[in-house]
């Protein structure tokens, strides 16, 4: 009997060893997730000031307009979407996470590209980043009530609320108040920043669906309609609520991009932290609709932004007298340059 417990006790040994790794492994997944997220959103803070937040104050048509499309309606057709397609589970939490995400740099960069009124998609951009983390952990205690009754969303809400404060919100500030005080380094580190800030959004993105690789090829013929269908639908709102509410038309594309973009790598970490401890080197599924949604949304919004920008040239009187209406717009633009 001592013999066959020696014998089983390196087996023991390494299957602790084993469960150790794997969970050390996961632990610094998460770290690497939180880290990259809070610098991608510095390098957005570095590029504002308070003066892009109170833009879209001072202009209260297109504010209302991003309030009807991002916090009312998005998380809306999003849910509408998972019901009629029958998602429940992970899963389905997980388009509504993805719902409730801000958009990011790479939106302001398309706003550019198609001509819209890119000022504007800074101060949308901005005002979204600090407000996700009361109203993502929001949006998750209702839909979940629905989708995933099993969840306690009470155990893990305030948590959730703390940490993207920590990861998302802070981070923006922080890179808010550093432009403000030393803007000359700002300006130096925003290129740098920028390039390593998209390498990082891919990184997350691709390294998301190679770790759930058979997982998204089996939900890809489930979640793809979904999520194709919440991009176009969003588009399309986008344009319609601009255009409902008269505004101009760089603002109408500008609403439209940041209506139907949504970061999908706020989406992944925040499945992550949602997820909480896991037993896998796996990334959890809450987070598999976000890294879908950042392949698929390429095939939908690059077409609507070259649409935009060829179709601008009949309206001489858009994104560039727009540009020349005010000193502020003229120094946000310059930034992008």
């Amino acid at each position: 009997d001592s013999a066959s417990v020696e014998s089983e006790s390196p087996h023991h040994l390494v299957g602790a060893f084993c469960t150790f790794l794997t969970l050390l492994i996961v632990s610094m997944i998460a770290v690497a997730l939180s880290l990259g997220l809070a610098f991608i959103m510095f390098s957005l803070g570095i590029t504002l000031r308070p003066d892009d937040f109170r833009l879209a104050v001072l202009q209260p048509r297109a504010l209302l307009a991003g309030a009807i499309a991002q916090v009312l309606l998005l998380p809306v057709v999003a849910l509408s979407l998972v019901l009629l397609f029958g998602l429940r589970g992970e899963l389905a939490v997980g388009v509504i996470i993805l719902s409730g995400c801000p958009g990011g740099v790479t939106s302001n960069l398309f706003t550019r590209f198609a001509r819209g009124d890119v000022a504007l998609s800074i101060s949308y951009t901005a005002l979204a980043s600090v407000i996700t983390a009361v109203t993502l952990p929001l949006l998750l205690i209702g839909a979940s009530q629905i989708l995933m009754p099993g969840l306690d969303p009470s155990i893990s809400t305030l948590g959730l609320s703390l940490r993207m404060l920590a990861i998302a919100t802070l981070p923006v500030l922080i890179g808010v108040a550093l432009n403000v005080r030393n803007p000359g380094l700002c300006r130096r580190m925003s290129p740098w920043c920028d390039r390593g800030s998209n390498a990082l959004i891919a990184l997350v993105i691709v390294a998301s669906v190679v770790s759930q690789w058979s997982l998204f090829q089996a939900n890809l013929v489930v979640l793809g309609p979904v999520l194709l269908l919440l991009n176009l639908l969003m588009l399309a709102i986008g344009l319609g609520v601009g255009q409902a509410l008269a505004l101009p038309r760089p603002q109408v594309t500008t609403l439209s991009i940041e209506s139907g973009f949504q970061n999908g790598s706020v989406g992944i970490v925040v499945g992550t932290l949602l997820a909480g401890e896991a037993t896998t080197g796996q990334l959890p599924i809450y987070s598999l609709p976000s890294a879908i949604y950042g392949v698929l949304m390429l095939f939908t919004v690059v077409p609507m932004v070259l649409w935009r920008r060829a179709s601008a040239a009949s309206f001489p009187d858009g994104s560039v007298s727009l540009r020349s209406r005010s000193t502020l717009t003229r120094s946000l633009l310059q930034r992008l340059r």
